[in-house]
């Protein structure tokens, strides 16, 4: 199963590839398959603030009545009208850092565990018994273990929200589960009659896509459907 893979180009604007399953004929996405990278940027969606969706999906051109109505309202109001000119800005940029650029990246919101260093030492003997206390009797010499013991600390903490192994089928309302040959193969049962009209597209997702998801998602339970095939007349 070909996963979401991260590219980059020569204009260093970070791309991820996702796996699209069509229904040409009912032109509608199925499902999509993904790994981290792309379950990692729908994630990071649910670290924004609601202000910060809105000034996105608006400054694309995009969104409901939250963006260009709500949003534009408090965006125009005269300041004489408000209590405290900060909320102002609090509301419609609640953090800055949420361009559209950021899509892309990490979730960093939520701290992450950093190891704790503990010096262990041994005796001058190298006795593989250690403690963390200095000048500790060894147990099989009962000399001091006062020779620190070089300590190799690798971290296997990982970014982002889902592990590496982390693959999963995303189905058009961007319901995520892990993936399977059972879960693909149970979302087409029943959907779809003549397996001809399958077809699997591979699709760049940027920061215009993201914008588009999160719109749709707002508006319609067929997000990947009308962010990714062009609508029939």
């Amino acid at each position: 199963m070909a996963m979401a893979t991260t590219s980059t180009s020569n204009t260093e604007t970070t791309k991820v590839k996702l796996k699209l399953m069509i229904d040409k004929r009912a032109n509608k996405v199925l499902f999509a398959e993904a790994e981290k990278d792309f379950v990692d940027i729908l994630f990071n969606v649910l670290y924004m603030p609601l202000g910060s969706v809105a000034r996105l999906v608006t400054d694309a051109g995009l969104g409901g009545c939250t963006g260009s109505q709500l949003y534009r309202s408090l965006e125009n109001l005269p300041e004489d009208y408000l209590i405290h000119h900060q909320t102002k800005v609090e509301l419609l940029k609640p953090l800055l850092k949420w361009g559209k650029a950021s899509l892309l990246l990490q979730p960093q919101a939520c701290p992450r565990p950093v190891p704790v260093e503990r010096k262990l030492y041994n005796c001058g003997n190298n006795h593989r018994c250690v403690t963390n206390e200095v000048n500790t009797r060894c147990p099989q010499c009962s000399s001091s273990q006062c020779y620190e013991v070089q300590q190799s600390i690798v971290s296997d903490i990982e970014g982002g929200v889902v592990k590496k192994s982390f693959a999963c089928i995303i189905t058009n309302d961007l319901s995520i589960t892990p993936a399977s040959m059972i879960s693909a193969t149970g979302l087409l049962q029943g959907k779809i009659e003549d397996i001809g009209a399958l077809e699997e597209r591979v699709v760049d997702v940027g920061p215009d896509e993201v914008v588009e998801l999160l719109n749709a998602s707002m508006q319609t339970n067929e997000a990947l459907t009308s962010v990714f095939l062009p609508q029939k007349e």
